[in-house]
């Protein structure tokens, strides 16, 4: 099935052209635009979806919820409702056709939870690796469909099997009932794994941005309780400390290299990010009196024993700093860390497969990142 947007030659250039940086004692490899390593650039493509979002008319609109917004102080209803509709879109194109997908409900205490299972259509011998996905969209948003082609890809580029949950959202669902449902089906995937063709030693849990959040607090409590059953972690642009999410954005703007013509854009869209989740607060959205504790802002826990952690995300993204201190932090505590930053891009680009190379590039290093410690 060929319906990427871009060229192979693009996706090839952005592995040709990698390198190696090194701050702050992390090692990070750096991913270029594929077509320019012009400073403070954004990519082409990333550019066109955004701009007409923060220029003229609609700019000066989205410049005007945000100010009313402030100025009310943040409605947990009506901003939940302006993040799905932000969020839940379908934006990857599909381009895989070598992979089954089938969904179950799974049931514990009185809960129900749909999951949706893939396999691959050509089936080897043995047991396979398992990938469990958990979808972004902060706490409040985000769908299994949004990231259905990402599950495909990785399935396709490893062979392996992949599970992703529909968990409740809040703050319709306050906190912890998102967490017990995606912990809740990495037990069931324990448990059932070789029903679908998949090995239950070799887990690898992975998640973007609230789902980032989620995988990783998901293994933590799989390292407190002692049952060792995910075996290493994927986090696309994770949110990782809601107690310090404001603070360590007004840090991002610090370090960002921004170019003169692209400055309008992408400090419009930093602007409507940071507005977006600083009233009402992540805490406040999930309904928690204490944001600090570590099953929310993992960041601030104990991080020893945790499994190999692979960090991926854009160069402007408003989570930057956090994640940059999260990995310092796995680093420090022994964990094996690998951090990886696209140039030109910011938050939310991996689920735009088949339309941004670097969706699929992200996803080529996952799988390869999961292989890796599962083989």
């Amino acid at each position: 099935m060929e319906n990427r947007k871009y060229t192979i030659e693009a996706l090839d250039a952005i592995k040709r052209r990698e390198y190696w940086i090194k701050e702050q004692d992390l090692d990070i490899l750096v991913k270029p635009i594929p077509e320019t390593d012009e400073a403070g650039a954004m990519d082409p493509r990333f550019y066109e979806s955004v701009a007409p979002m923060m220029k003229g008319f609609k700019g000066a609109l989205v410049k005007l919820v945000m100010k009313v917004g402030s100025k009310s102080g943040g409605n947990i209803q009506k901003g939940a409702k302006q993040m799905r509709r932000m969020m839940n879109g379908i934006k990857s194109v599909p381009i895989i056709d070598t992979v089954n997908v089938r969904e179950e409900t799974i049931r514990y205490d009185s809960v129900s939870v749909s999951i949706r299972i893939y396999t691959p259509k050509e089936k080897k011998e043995g047991l396979a690796p398992v990938f469990y996905y958990i979808h972004g969209g902060g706490f409040v948003a985000g769908s299994m469909d949004v990231v259905d082609e990402m599950c495909k890809l990785v399935v396709e580029k490893t062979g392996c099997v992949a599970v992703q949950p529909e968990y409740r959202l809040a703050p319709e669902n306050p906190y912890p009932n998102g967490f017990d449902d995606c912990y809740n089906v990495l037990k069931w995937i324990y448990t059932h794994a070789e029903e679908f063709g998949g090995d239950h030693e070799k887990i690898c849990i992975s998640g973007d941005s609230a789902g980032g959040n989620l995988a990783t607090v998901c293994a933590m409590k799989d390292r407190d309780e002692g049952t060792h059953m995910v075996k290493v972690q994927a986090l696309l642009y994770p949110t990782v400390d809601a107690a310090h999410m404001e603070e360590n954005m007004k840090k991002n703007k610090e370090i960002y290299e921004i170019s003169e013509k692209y400055s309008t854009v992408l400090n419009g869209m930093l602007d409507m990010m940071g507005s977006s989740l600083s009233k009402p607060t992540l805490g406040e959205y999930l309904g928690v009196p204490d944001d600090t504790i570590p099953y929310v802002s993992p960041s601030l826990g104990n991080l020893k024993g945790m499994p190999p952690t692979l960090i991926l995300l854009g160069e402007y993204d408003f989570l930057r700093v956090e994640d940059d201190i999260f990995a310092g932090k796995l680093k420090k505590a022994g964990t094996e860390v690998k951090l990886i930053r696209y140039k030109g891009l910011s938050h939310g680009f991996a689920d735009q497969v088949g339309v941004m190379p670097q969706a699929e590039d992200a996803l080529q290093e996952i799988g390869s990142f999961m292989m890796e410690h599962l083989s």
